[in-house]
């Protein structure tokens, strides 16, 4: 972590009056355990915190400690008196503009993430591509400026850690993800409970669909690897909520990437969403699959994982069970 980097950081922070903190509109475990732990590190400092997102959270995320600080209502962005604005594990800041154009003024943004795929949008960027997720960077950030941790604060960077390396189970663990899960349950953090909350209590229309999810697999020329679907028409007769669609996908990669013999490289799963578009989530042990993922949809990540979305499109099956996206 650039000494340099992290010091100007600081010295914002410590400048700031009003911090507002940006999730990504992925809602995921590292941007919410990313997001909310620096909540309860900057609060516990005597700054004044809004945190905004722009989607609704998974029910998944409501063990969080103060989850319900997050605002929806975009009236949060106009306040004057935000002077710093900090986003968590957005990999490419897409979505950014239009939200920091309801803000009342320009202010400094800092973003902190690990994806490689990250082209450094933010007025200063902490990007660290080999870190496990977003939550290790900015928890060792913490840890470099000697901020005290709280145990609110140590189990929302604890989640961050655990679900984006599936409970150190994904290619993407590392040994440094493993020290801080250490240290963050010295502090406070209860891995049963983020364990119990994110992998445990699934419900029946979850592992339905992992039966459909593993009785489609197929080869899948584009990536040069195994994949499976899952369609609307899927998610309909199972009455899934779009929380159980949207957990799916990383899961099972992940699993199907770590049990599969070493002949498949590859794991992709594909799966209708609501807006008409298709979803991708693209897992390897050994092939830059971010590469491949922005070539095909512009999609990107990291290099062993990755995740794309093509617009107006649908899964469309083709003879010996195998399926390729298709615009509309």
């Amino acid at each position: 972590m650039n000494t340099i980097v992290v010091q100007h950081i600081a010295e914002q922070i410590a400048r700031a009056e009003h911090i507002l903190l940006l999730t990504d509109e992925r809602i995921d475990g590292d941007t919410l355990g990313s997001t909310m732990g620096l909540f309860h590190t900057l609060t516990n400092l005597g700054k004044r915190v809004d945190v905004f997102s722009p989607k609704p959270l998974p029910k998944t995320f409501s063990y969080l400690p103060m989850i319900d600080v997050i605002h929806r209502d975009h009236d949060v962005l106009a306040q004057s008196s935000i002077d710093l604005a900090i986003v968590c594990d957005c990999s490419d800041g897409a979505y950014l503009p239009p939200i920091l154009a309801k803000m009342a003024r320009k202010v400094p943004l800092i973003s902190f993430d690990h994806h490689l795929t990250n082209p450094n949008y933010g007025t200063t960027n902490v990007i660290e591509p080999t870190a496990a997720s977003t939550a290790d960077v900015v928890w060792r950030f913490v840890q470099h400026v000697q901020y005290p941790i709280t145990p609110n604060a140590a189990q929302c960077f604890l989640t961050g850690i655990i679900t984006d390396t599936q409970v150190f189970f994904s290619a993407n663990t590392t040994n440094a993800a493993i020290a801080a899960a250490a240290e963050l349950v010295k502090h406070g953090a209860k891995l049963q409970d983020i364990i119990r909350a994110n992998y445990v209590n699934k419900s029946t229309n979850f592992l339905r669909i992992w039966g459909i999810a593993l009785e489609r697999l197929f080869i899948d020329e584009s990536f040069g690897g195994i994949a499976t679907v899952v369609t609307r028409k899927d998610i309909t007769d199972l009455g899934a909520t779009p929380e159980e669609i949207e957990s799916i996908a990383g899961v099972v990669s992940e699993f199907l990437n770590a049990v599969l013999n070493e002949s498949h490289d590859v794991i992709v799963v594909y799966r209708e969403t609501e807006d008409g578009a298709v979803k991708g989530s693209a897992r390897a042990r050994t092939k830059n699959v971010a590469a491949i993922a922005e070539r095909l949809y512009g999609g990107g990540g990291h290099k062993f994982a990755a995740g794309f979305k093509v617009p107006n499109a649908k899964m469309e099956k083709l003879p010996n069970n195998r399926w390729v996206v298709r615009s509309l």
